[in-house]
């Protein structure tokens, strides 16, 4: 064996315990993936480089990152079936080379049918950690040759070492979201509870008995809309959340969900207003869940309001994009705290009291519309009012449509 190769070797072993030492210092899984996906391409030479996670119920992959930051987003929408090569990878837990994807009768083309990229040849090696699929690590096209044993080799090593850290950073992350919801739920628990001890009272009148079943009964109801929003949350982080694409009339959902926000806002003195051009064309997305986030903006928009107040929703469509804002009179959010709106569990000190709730409900909004390829945010004077605004791509570029309603 020649000095130049033990030398490679060297600096190869000197690079990877390199690695595993900045890999073990983050639990943020986004930027662990990128790191691993950084370093597998430095070892190989490939063009493209992916993370493609298991999940073991659905029993699928689903390109969880990307070394192209364009085209992520896109990847990540994409369910890899375990009939593919990366699927016969993560289930038979061996690595694979395959020097012409073209040839085998596994190769899975709608990825590169999505982004237009031309495959040819691909590296792929199963992560396992303590016996259990975490996914694959996939290398496209060799820049120079063809991919090899050598190549095999040091992959696997980094495979190994990134199986043991994704599956740290998903435990961690797990925990830590776990642990949240539960400190969110002692406030009703403890609520129920104390009603409870209260009504075990001899002396208490019927009129009172009412009342504290009554209590018992919304904070109940702030628990099953607290755990609902939570699931929904999860699969949306996940990736997990099923969309049912349509086009359909944006105007006409936008007048649906006033009709349902109006008996509370009669109830406010709330006028509810929508301001629409005629002849908007028709949008490419996910009905009830656009129905969701209207609703969950609108609904705050009658709830923080003042009496006698005004909410109007904005239609307007330039530019293949629709915007929509939520537009109130209330008494306006702090500039403080703006930056935190969309943040999971986070409400604003002064309105936890007056108006509790799950803490969720915009989180899941920026969920949802950010999984359309679209954005959403705030705007606010104290003492004017408040304003949420949607953009909303008319047909967006999502692996997650079929493709006939893409093209």
């Amino acid at each position: 064996m020649s000095e130049q190769l033990f030398a490679n070797q060297d600096q190869r072993v000197q690079r990877l315990l390199q690695i595993a030492v900045d890999l073990a210092s983050t639990l943020n899984i986004n930027e662990l993936l990128q790191q691993i996906l950084s370093a597998a391409v430095e070892f190989s030479h490939a063009e493209e480089a992916s993370i493609l996670l298991y999940d073991a119920q659905r029993r699928e992959l689903f390109i969880r990152a990307a070394t192209n930051d364009e085209t992520e987003e896109t990847l990540r929408e994409i369910a890899v079936p375990t009939e593919s090569i990366a699927g016969w990878v993560a289930l038979n837990r061996q690595p694979i080379i395959v020097d012409d994807v073209h040839q085998d009768p596994r190769w899975f083309s709608r990825v590169g049918e999505a982004l237009q990229f031309p495959t040819r040849s691909l590296l792929a090696i199963p992560m396992i950690a303590k016996e259990q699929r975490i996914g694959v690590l996939e290398l496209l096209n060799k820049k120079e040759g063809r991919f090899n044993e050598e190549d095999l080799e040091i992959l696997t090593v980094l495979s190994a070492q990134a199986a043991v850290v994704i599956q740290t950073a998903q435990l961690f992350a797990q925990s830590d979201q776990i642990s949240t919801l539960v400190h969110e739920l002692r406030t009703p628990l403890s609520s129920i509870n104390t009603i409870a001890y209260l009504l075990q009272h001899p002396g208490l009148s019927n009129s009172k008995r009412l009342e504290l079943t009554q209590m018992i009964q919304t904070e109940t109801d702030r628990l099953n809309k607290m755990t609902t929003a939570f699931l929904d949350l999860a699969r949306m982080e996940t990736g997990r959340a099923a969309f049912t694409w349509s086009s359909f009339s944006l105007e006409e959902l936008a007048q649906a969900c006033l009709n349902l926000c109006q008996p509370r806002a009669e109830q406010l003195s709330i006028t509810l207003r929508l301001d629409c051009p005629s002849a908007l064309p028709a949008v490419l997305a996910d009905r009830d869940k656009i129905k969701q986030v209207l609703l969950n903006l609108l609904n705050n928009a009658v709830q923080y309001n003042h009496p006698g107040g005004q909410v109007t929703l904005h239609l307007r469509h330039q530019d293949a994009a629709f915007e929509l804002r939520v537009q109130d009179t209330g008494a306006g959010i702090p500039l403080e705290d703006l930056p935190k709106l969309f943040t999971k569990f986070y409400r604003a000190p002064k309105n936890e009291k007056a108006s509790p709730g799950t803490g969720l409900g915009l989180t899941i909004c920026k969920q949802i519309v950010e999984s359309h390829g679209g954005k959403i945010g705030a705007e606010s004077q104290p003492g004017v009012g408040t304003t949420f605004w949607i953009r909303l791509p008319q047909t967006p570029k999502s692996a997650r449509m079929p493709r006939q309603l893409r093209e």
